[in-house]
């Protein structure tokens, strides 16, 4: 290793120079050091640099006898030593700075000055032995030889090195990580070298130690002040971050504040604006919007209707239709709200939403009759969500709306009042909402009036009708109430019973009313009540078989009445158990009483839903319990009363007719997709169809032995005629494209052309792994690109829908 460094000291020297020149550079122009440190480090980096340049020159003029290299030698090796205590000064200064502003000691340890005391004797020392020959002399040859007190030379910086350690040992803790390791490298690597050079001739070990320790000492100098700027540019970010989380906040607080007061204009819009702001989020969200897109239409979607500040309460409140004068003002409050918050420019967004979201698609909108694209996109996004709340929310003169009936409005509405991309995302929204969590459930007083049999225990009837029950829906399921009544006081016993209302309506509650009558289409089959009496009003046929057990009506007092009354308290009340069942279009429910059972059959006009609500007249029912079980029956259990309804006694072709009364309920069987095959058949709507998607579907699906939900069953595609993809399974890639043509002319006008019924045609491609299929009814062109992985596999395809029929189904190859 000595004779690798004699042999490449030279090159060493010059490297370990020259990057001590750059460091001096870089020194200069650094921006992130304090000043009074940046001045030390240029010092010992010059020190260090001029170092190497003068020892390197004292070995190349070594033994030069030459005018030249008599000056050079005497020069260079005074200048090493001269400087070999200054790059000891350095770091001494640097050590001082550190003690100050690094550790924040109350005073620098004397040590340090004991160390500057060293130093001028260490200068001092070197200029008396430039006379004396203490340190060194020069032979004949003009070659460096050591004197005779040449230990001294090297025992002056290790005194020094040795206080810089121990400051360094008793402070180890209050330095920061790399400050600790250059300091501990610089004192401990220079002292091992000075000790190995007392003992090696002709090799610069000591110099060539303190010039690298240097550099160290700069890199790590660089990287603690790296870390330092780093952690208080950090903390400013932090703190700006919180400043500003906190403007946000106040920003948040006080937008909705204004929003608050805007809805409580009004009892029937509170919330409003809140819940319009997260349809509009969500629409957004859904649509691709980064983050920040996202609260700029949350923020505008809650100050959608600040206009209506200036409009009077009267107006606003008004139950009875508006004039044409207050309708004009009602319609001026987008074109205020987007005056009023013009004003905050830092925030454009607001205004525009304030005065664009009651724009249509279509240009029929205002305040200024755009059209498309024309319209704001975040106007268009919370004209949608501004719509829907509309919509399911309670108002003065109507309930919210059924979802299924929301649904169809904002389906109907896309391409005229709405942008058709929005539309689309609302609706998938409305979908995935199975438990219709999305709408106005009303504050807490109307909750309370809220009466779900479910969760009730007692309700109190007086006069007839006054309260009604939430309807639950039947099913081949038998559904079991058991329920304790007693008259009212001083009502007439006979005549104080409940009733049990028998109905269909879109949201499952009994209305009566006739502008949610229309709106739910709601259609009462007829009442029963529990002592055994009924009333058909739609059903068809309705047959009560009434039993009386003169020995059981004795002995009421006993079993499960005494039972029932005893848990609830209650004296003289009767006990009833209910039984109530659907299959296909007939309703069956039987009562059981003290002494009496009543069966009572209802023919449907229709084989839709049926839901039981429960009402009476004067009287209080206690210990209710509802108990839906899975206790499923046949068509054999109630007996037909009326002939079955049914469409599909019509021309049969080449596979059965099938009647589809709830959503996929049935399906015609499964024809093999061949290419250029086209499947013919007549599709109707039920009479109780109401909705658009109330259709025949086309569907698409693998399996090994061709049935529906067989081995190895997976859906590929099903899509309804009115152009929508309800695939139940991902199993392939469907490409869907729709359009309307100058045939369409509504969609009310479609589901009518659906009621009438139709010839369809839809038309099978295959092409290895890609089924194409095509189709057209009342101006919906329908196009649907399948591929699926495995081409060799066979394709199935098979008709089915909801509340429709589909006849004569002819396979033509």
């Amino acid at each position: 290793m000595t004779e690798f460094l004699r042999n490449h000291q030279l090159n060493i020297m010059m490297g370990l120079s020259s990057i001590c020149a750059i460091i001096v550079v870089f020194a200069v122009i650094t921006t992130t050091l304090p000043k009074k440190r940046k001045m030390i480090l240029i010092y010992c980096e010059t020190a260090a640099g001029l170092l190497m340049f003068f020892d390197r020159f004292a070995y190349i003029y070594r033994g030069d006898v030459s005018v030249t290299g008599y000056w050079m030698v005497r020069i260079s090796n005074f200048m090493v030593f001269f400087l070999t205590v200054c790059a000891a000064h350095a770091f001494n200064l640097y050590m001082v700075d550190v003690c100050k502003n690094d550790m924040r000691l109350p005073s620098v340890p004397k040590r340090m000055y004991l160390a500057e005391l060293m130093v001028v004797i260490g200068w001092t020392l070197i200029v008396v032995s430039q006379f004396t020959g203490f340190y060194y002399t020069f032979d004949e040859m003009n070659r460096y030889q050591r004197g005779q007190g040449f230990l001294v030379c090297y025992v002056m910086p290790m005194l020094i090195m040795i206080v810089q350690l121990s400051v360094t040992i008793q402070y180890y803790r209050k330095m920061s990580r790399y400050t600790r390791i250059s300091l501990l490298l610089f004192t401990l690597v220079g002292m091992t070298a000075s000790v190995i050079q007392i003992f090696t001739y002709g090799v610069s070990l000591t110099n060539m130690s303190i010039v690298g320790m240097a550099i160290v000492l700069y890199i790590f100098a660089i990287i603690d002040m790296n870390q330092i700027v780093a952690r208080a540019t950090q903390l400013e970010m932090d703190s700006l971050r919180q400043e500003r989380k906190g403007m946000q906040k106040l920003f948040e607080q006080t937008i909705s504040v204004i929003a608050g007061a805007i809805d409580a204009k009004d009892k029937y819009t509170r919330g409003h604006s809140v819940r319009v702001a997260k349809y509009s989020r969500e629409i957004a969200r859904l649509s691709g919007k980064d983050e920040k897109t996202c609260d700029e239409v949350y923020y505008t979607a809650l100050l959608h209707d600040v206009g209506k500040i200036g409009i009077p309460d009267t107006i606003i409140t008004k139950d009875s239709g508006l004039t044409d004068e207050e309708y004009e003002l009602i319609r001026s409050h987008p074109a205020l709200g987007g005056e009023l918050l013009s004003a905050i420019s830092e925030y454009p967004y607001l205004s525009i939403g304030a005065r664009f979201h009651h724009e249509r698609y279509d240009g029929k909108g205002y305040p200024e009759g755009l059209r498309g694209d024309q319209i704001p996109e975040i106007a268009r996004i919370v004209a949608v969500a501004d719509t829907y709340d509309a919509m399911t929310s309670k108002r003065s003169y109507r309930d919210p709306l059924p979802q299924k009936t929301v649904r169809e409005e904002i389906v109907k509405g896309s391409g005229t009042q709405f942008d058709p991309k929005y539309a689309a995302v609302m609706v998938d929204m409305i979908d995935r909402d199975k438990d219709y969590q999305m709408q106005d459930r009303g504050d807490e007083e109307e909750r309370k009036e809220i009466t779900d049999l479910t969760r009730l225990e007692e309700m109190d009837f007086g006069e007839y009708r006054s309260l009604i029950s939430d309807g639950i829906r039947l099913s081949s399921d038998i559904l079991r109430i058991c329920l304790a009544v007693e008259p009212a006081n001083g009502a007439d016993e006979k005549k104080s019973i409940p009733a049990i209302i028998l109905f269909h309506s879109y949201d499952g509650c009994v209305h009566q009313n006739d502008r949610e009558i229309k709106t739910f289409h709601y259609m009462e089959y007829g009442e029963i009540w529990l002592d055994g009496h009924t009333i058909c009003t739609e059903a068809r046929n309705m047959n009560a078989d009434i039993q009386t057990d003169e020995t059981e009506a004795s002995q009421k007092g006993n079993g499960q009445m005494e039972e029932t009354a005893s848990q609830e308290e209650r004296k003289g009340a009767v006990c009833y158990e209910i039984e109530a069942v659907k299959s296909w279009d007939h309703v069956r429910i039987r009562i059981k009483s003290p002494g009496q059972k009543a069966d009572v059959i209802a023919a449907l006009s229709d084989a839709g839903h049926a839901y039981i609500a429960l009402t009476g007249e004067n009287c209080r029912v206690t210990g209710i319990t509802v108990d839906q079980t899975e206790e499923s029956v046949d068509e054999s259990y109630i007996p037909r009363i009326a002939e079955e309804i049914s469409f599909t006694n019509r021309l049969e072709g080449d596979i059965p007719n099938v009647q589809i009364i709830h959503t996929r309920s049935a399906y015609t069987k499964g024809v093999p997709v061949a290419d250029d095959m086209r499947l013919i058949f007549h599709t109707m709507s039920l009479p109780s169809a109401n909705l658009i998607w109330n259709c025949a579907y086309v569907l698409l699906y693998l399996s090994e032995d061709g049935e529906i939900g067989g081995e190895s069953y997976k859906e590929l595609a099903c899509i309804r005629l009115d152009g929508e993809d309800i695939t139940a399974q991902d199993t392939a890639d469907n490409e869907l494209e729709v359009r309307k043509s100058a045939g369409f002319v509504g969609w009310d006008e479609w589901k009518e052309f659906n009621k009438k019924g139709f010839d369809c045609e839809v038309a099978f491609y295959r092409r290895k792994n890609r089924i194409t299929m095509e189709t057209e009814n009342a101006g919906i062109v329908i196009r649907n690109v399948s591929t699926i992985k495995d081409r060799s596999k066979q394709v199935y395809a098979s008709l089915t829908g909801d509340q429709c029929v589909v006849t004569n189904v002819r396979v033509l190859l």
